[in-house]
């Protein structure tokens, strides 16, 4: 990759999200549906966190009952105070950068933000490899 491609250009502007209060069910329906490892959690307009399919697998695995375990028990949050922030990356930013973020933040997925803060998309380790994809077909 040429380090050319901006993130704006391959990141998902309709990522699925879902509500602090559902449940794993409703996130596994969710991911199924949107065809998706990674889904954001927010609470009216606010960003709260994410939940990837490494969590959903945590509670299965612990034996629990998707049905009841609610998204707020396992989701990594991003603005409750003491928590890390979610891996986060400006829309005008270079996808190259966006990889880097995803390499040492140890993630396969970036919320994508404006020059406000407010969420405007996600990039995903396949968003960018698309965008590889698209750079390398322009080069030949």
């Amino acid at each position: 990759m040429s380090g050319k491609a901006k993130v704006k250009d391959f990141a998902d502007r309709n990522p699925p999200t879902v509500d602090y209060g559902a449940t794993l069910e409703d996130v596994i329906k969710l991911m199924l549906k949107r065809h998706q490892t990674g889904i954001v959690v927010k609470e009216e307009d606010v960003v709260l966190g994410v939940i990837t399919s490494t969590d959903v697998t945590r509670v299965i695995v612990q034996g629990k009952d998707p049905s009841t375990v609610k998204v707020k028990e396992f989701m990594t949050a991003c603005t409750l105070v003491g928590q890390n922030p979610c891996v986060q990356i400006h829309e005008d930013g270079l996808v190259s950068d966006a990889l880097k973020l995803m390499l040492i933040g140890g993630v396969s997925r970036v919320l994508v933000v404006d020059s406000r803060g407010d969420l405007v998309g996600t990039i995903s380790f396949l968003d960018a490899l698309k965008a590889w994809e698209d750079e390398a077909a322009k080069g030949r």
